[in-house]
């Protein structure tokens, strides 16, 4: 869009950071924390603490605050900063998100200004995997090690899956916290590995279907972009962003109750039609949905508003 992005870190630059070769992809890196180098400019933040612990002083130097909340619910210094006027606008990529969150901020400081981006999902890194094994029923699931993320009935649901060749379960993101959860390790026929274990790219190839139940509301789940480019079908709770990703009985099934999950996943064991047709749907729905000019537009948008303020 010919818009020069600067890059300035709220703390030291780690290996994670330096993967993403921002430079290489023409940014500019400011020295970091370096708040004053940032005079004149637009700054935005996505769900980041130290921006909000450092809003005062970044306020003091940007021509614009922004600050992006990837949740579905409040951070208490959001509030704070909201209160004390030093975010100028507040940006969401959900409507679910933003009624979730909006109401402890809209009566704070004295000006709410929300807007709302079309996210954009990068498909070159998620490879669509167009031969999968028939002689086996492979499906995993795959997130941070956080409990919150482990619905108590997720093993139940694989033992009780059927299927008519052998199945093989695939979960990366198991730690202490889950095995404390579910009081128990996964069965043997399913490898539960810690987070990084593997890539992101080696688990969907692995991964025939995703089949995943958590306690948490998701805003937009990034997993639900890799899944369906990687063509993972995905059999998902019924609510929050899985509801935007998946079209139930069309690129996916979205399921309520844990026997739901069991006959939607023993479904797509026994009807290798039907789970190719939902990925090969799933791989057009997000290429329509979330492809790049519908995100520029929305940017574009953004991008007039920031220039009516300060």
């Amino acid at each position: 869009m010919g818009v020069k992005v600067h890059i300035c870190h709220t703390a030291p630059l780690d290996a994670n950071c330096n993967k993403m070769q921002l430079k290489e992809r023409g940014c500019v890196y400011h020295q970091c924390r370096d708040w004053s180098s940032l005079a004149g400019m637009h700054c935005i933040s996505f769900c980041n603490g130290q921006f909000l612990n450092n809003l005062r002083e970044i306020y003091k130097y940007a021509r614009t605050t922004t600050f992006v909340n990837c949740m579905t619910w409040n951070f208490p210094k959001e509030i704070y900063g909201q209160s004390q006027n030093l975010i100028d606008f507040h940006l969401y990529q959900t409507q679910h998100a933003f009624e979730r969150v909006s109401p402890k901020l809209k009566d704070v400081g004295k000006a709410y200004r929300p807007l709302m981006v079309k996210p954009y999902f990068h498909q070159e890194d998620f490879p669509f995997q167009t031969q999968r094994q028939r002689g086996i029923f492979q499906f995993g699931r795959i997130s941070r090690g956080d409990a919150d993320k482990f619905n108590k009935y997720q093993l139940k649901i694989y033992e009780e899956i059927k299927a008519p060749v052998t199945k093989k379960g695939l979960i990366l993101g198991w730690d202490k916290r889950a095995n404390k959860k579910l009081q128990r390790q996964p069965p043997k026929w399913i490898d539960a590995l810690p987070e990084c274990q593997i890539s992101q790219q080696d688990f969907y190839e692995f991964c025939d279907v995703l089949i995943m139940t958590a306690d948490t509301f998701e805003n937009l789940p990034r997993i639900g972009f890799e899944a369906m480019s990687s063509g993972s079908v995905l059999i998902v709770d019924k609510r929050g962003g899985w509801k935007l990703q998946v079209e139930d009985g069309k690129t996916g099934y979205l399921c309520s109750h844990p026997d739901e999950f069991v006959y939607r996943a023993t479904r797509l064991a026994y009807e290798r039609n039907e789970k190719e047709d939902m990925r090969q749907a799933a791989k057009e729905k997000l290429t329509i949905e979330w492809g790049i000019q519908g995100s520029m537009d929305s940017w574009a948008l953004i991008f007039e508003e920031w220039q009516k303020l300060r």
